[in-house]
């Protein structure tokens, strides 16, 4: 079974790799509190469909470059875009 994690695109500068936030929720034996807890991962981007905010799903394969082993499985949710009606300029 491979390893499957669901994060945020925070990056997308680099040619078919985007970074994508895990988040992760851990207790805190000392005072007994859950606490979040975030791990960026590089994925492979092979078509470049991501852009920054979308929530998607990553995926284990074999190893692509040093620091690079996981590949966008599927886009989850896409990042919230609208439209300047008066500059027609596209915000994130």
């Amino acid at each position: 079974m491979r390893h499957n994690f669901i994060g945020v695109v925070i990056s997308t500068a680099m040619d078919k790799t985007v970074r994508v936030q895990v988040a992760k929720r851990v207790m805190n034996h000392h005072v007994q509190k859950e606490v979040l807890r975030h791990k960026v991962y590089m994925a492979h981007d092979e078509l470049e469909k991501c852009v920054n905010g979308d929530v998607v799903r990553i995926e284990h394969c074999r190893k692509l470059s040093r620091h690079k082993s996981f590949a966008v499985a599927e886009v989850i949710k896409p990042a919230r875009q609208w439209i300047d009606p008066e500059t027609g300029k596209v915000h994130l």
